[in-house]
């Protein structure tokens, strides 16, 4: 069999990620490039001794010796690579032409291969799902609240010239009055204490008509109490924490469909009052993964009178870490990056996540030019001063507007490193009409519903359909869609391709090492 056929064999073999395919590939990869060296180690003794001959006087005879020398390692050099077995590597030598060529290998560019897996699950995580009002001021004392705060503060005839910059006096004021003004009021309450909060609207118990998971009933305690900056008091379901506060294990779904996830039944009931800033009637759900809190600019609207299905499918990315991409591994203790902005993040009782950083350099910036903590966001207020009034919180939305203006989030990556691994969930949204008049007419016989409607006895239809929606939330398949990034060339790949390329193009093999020994004893005794 020819060593170069071997070659190919060995390297198709040993060409591995364990420790035997890496500790072979090093000696093979070794012996070529001090094979390689050989002919330049020789030019390099010849020279030298010429160099140090020309310092030195010496006889015209010893000169002649030295350059008999040469000529003989250069014979016996080219006579042995004549006989070798691995026949490309002559040519190198025998050409009229010497020519150098650097290989620039891709291991030095850290690219990435991205692999996309869709995994069968026996079991899934079942998400956080949150629920909010669209309205979050129902309640009487929400009602109340609203007006309050709208005549201490001028906002009736809210469009005056501090104003302009929201846009024109024309058609579209009253919707911009009404969206400001729901902004400014919602987000001023997230200072109140937290039993006056609870009070602006309906309490878990009266909006929640019914509520199923994996076919069976949940209870008030598998939710908890959150309060949103722009919905108000919303409940979330499956966080890991009950009403109390107190840890519960995360629930799993061992199914798809809608029949293995979460059903709930809805009252989302509005007084018939303009000053509630309610722009539409309805819910607004979030799904997270358990370990983090929602972002208010995501979710998904949910209206009355619509049964609205949200099929979800888990998306789980593991990022390779630097140099092959921005993150950094192991973002899961205070002290695991040194960046003020991170570390905030911890303190606020939160997993670390970016987004969340950058809200903390904003909060910063806020403070540095308004001297409170703007409350728009899911971190701790440590400066004991809120942006509680409107001057300060018109002053919180300028310095907000012109961070937004720039380019403060690839600025501030030093600061807030991107983390490597992260879960979300893709969801499919449909929907059909809600109540069918049959199950209309049994659900306006409950009690449940009786109490919702001043204990009347006369509820249509379309009242139902004007305050009432169904919710559910399921895994649509039993899989799970795994993102992950591996090294385009690994290191013990990059010793494979060494060896390779000089064993497919110089014929050489594991076993011409061998060789060596033949050049080393003719030169030796030769010179001898």
């Amino acid at each position: 069999m020819r060593l170069s056929s071997f070659s190919f064999r060995f390297n198709l073999y040993f060409c591995g990620s364990d420790s035997i395919s890496l500790f072979f590939g090093y000696i093979y990869a070794f012996f070529w490039l001090s094979f390689l060296a050989i002919p330049l180690v020789i030019t390099f003794r010849v020279k030298n001794q010429l160099f140090f001959v020309m310092k030195k006087k010496i006889l015209p005879g010893e000169i002649n010796e030295l350059k008999r020398q040469k000529l003989c390692f250069k014979d016996i050099f080219l006579e042995w690579t004549a006989s070798v077995s691995f026949h490309g590597f002559p040519k190198i030598f025998l050409t009229k032409y010497t020519t150098i060529r650097i290989i620039v290998i891709n291991y030095l560019k850290y690219e990435v291969v991205t692999t996309i897996k869709v995994i069968e699950k026996d079991s899934l995580p079942f998400p956080a799902v949150t629920v909010c009002n669209a309205n979050p001021f129902v309640s009487e004392e929400g009602l109340k609240y609203v007006s309050s705060f709208l005549e201490e503060n001028n906002l009736t005839h809210i469009y005056d010239s501090e104003l302009n910059n929201f846009g024109e006096k024309n058609d579209q004021e009253i919707f911009s009055n009404n969206t400001f003004n729901r902004f400014m009021v919602t987000t001023l309450s997230k200072g109140l204490k937290t039993e006056k909060k609870k009070i602006f609207s309906l309490g878990l118990k009266e909006i929640l008509i019914s509520c199923m998971f994996n076919l069976q009933q949940c209870s008030e305690n598998d939710w908890e109490w959150y309060y949103d900056y722009f919905y108000g008091n919303c409940h979330r379901f499956n966080t890991g924490k009950n009403l109390k506060g107190e840890k519960i294990d995360i629930k799993y779904t061992n199914n798809a469909g809608k029949y293995n996830g979460l059903m709930v039944e809805l009252f989302t009931g509005i007084p018939n009052n303009h000053k509630t800033l309610s722009l539409t009637n309805g819910a607004h759900v979030f799904i997270d993964d358990n370990s983090f809190k929602p972002i208010t600019q995501g979710g998904y609207d949910v209206a009355t009178g619509f049964s609205t299905n949200l099929a979800i499918e888990r998306i789980k990315t593991k990022l390779m870490p630097q140099p092959y991409s921005e993150c950094i591994q192991n973002l899961d203790s205070i002290d695991s990056f040194d960046s003020e902005y991170y570390r905030k993040v911890f303190r606020s009782n939160l997993l670390y996540r970016q987004s969340d950083c950058f809200e903390a350099f904003q909060l910063s910036e806020i403070y540095k030019n308004c001297s409170c903590d703007e409350m728009g966001n899911n971190l701790v207020y440590e400066n004991n001063n809120t942006c509680d009034t409107f001057t300060e919180q018109l002053c919180a939305i300028t310095i907000t507007q012109k961070l937004l203006e720039t380019n403060f989030k690839q600025k501030n990556k030093l600061f807030c490193p991107l983390e490597c691994e992260s879960i979300r969930y893709k969801v499919i949204k449909s929907e059909n009409n809600y109540p069918s008049e049959s199950y209309g007419n049994d659900l306006s016989k409950t009690s449940k519903i009786r109490s919702l409607f001043e204990n009347r006895s006369n509820i249509s239809n379309e009242e139902l359909r004007k305050n009432v929606l169904a919710v559910s939330v399921y895994y649509e398949y039993s899989e799970q869609t795994e993102i992950s990034q591996s090294a385009s060339i690994s290191w013990e790949g990059l010793v494979g391709i060494i060896g390779g390329t000089l064993g497919l193009f110089l014929g050489m093999s594991f076993l011409s090492f061998v060789e060596f020994f033949d050049l080393f004893l003719q030169i030796i005794f030769k010179k001898s």
